[in-house]
């Protein structure tokens, strides 16, 4: 093999593994989890502020952010999180403001529309 095509073929590997890393990375670090990969551990609502804690079934995934979706006095939760071992936490603290008003009940979602009741308690 030439000197040329080495460096050629050198180029495209390296080209390639800096175009790929960023967009597998990415879609690994921001997927949304399975609600029945979360155990939640303690729930709570008030008028001024909704608190959920919990972690993840498996061991290796971390936890990435949330997406929230209010209908009809009931808040609808997607937990992302990674698989890979970059960043992130075990266990998740979520805590924002209630400027949603009466909750009635509060779901967490996956990606395919499957749902599990978190609070109150089914």
């Amino acid at each position: 093999m030439s000197m040329r095509l080495k460096r050629k073929y050198i180029i495209t590997v390296f080209t390639v593994a800096i175009i790929a890393f960023p967009i597998i990375g990415s879609y690994m670090l921001n997927k949304v989890v399975d609600p029945e990969e979360i155990m939640v551990t303690k729930t709570e609502v008030s008028s001024e502020l909704v608190t959920i804690q919990g972690g993840f079934g498996d061991s290796i995934r971390r936890y990435h952010g949330y997406n929230i979706s209010p209908h009809d006095h009931s808040l609808f939760i997607q937990i992302k999180g990674s698989k890979l071992p970059i960043g992130g936490h075990k266990d998740f603290n979520i805590s924002f403001p209630n400027s949603y008003g009466n909750i009635d009940e509060i779901y967490l979602v996956g990606n395919d529309n499957a749902k599990r009741k978190i609070w109150p308690q089914p």
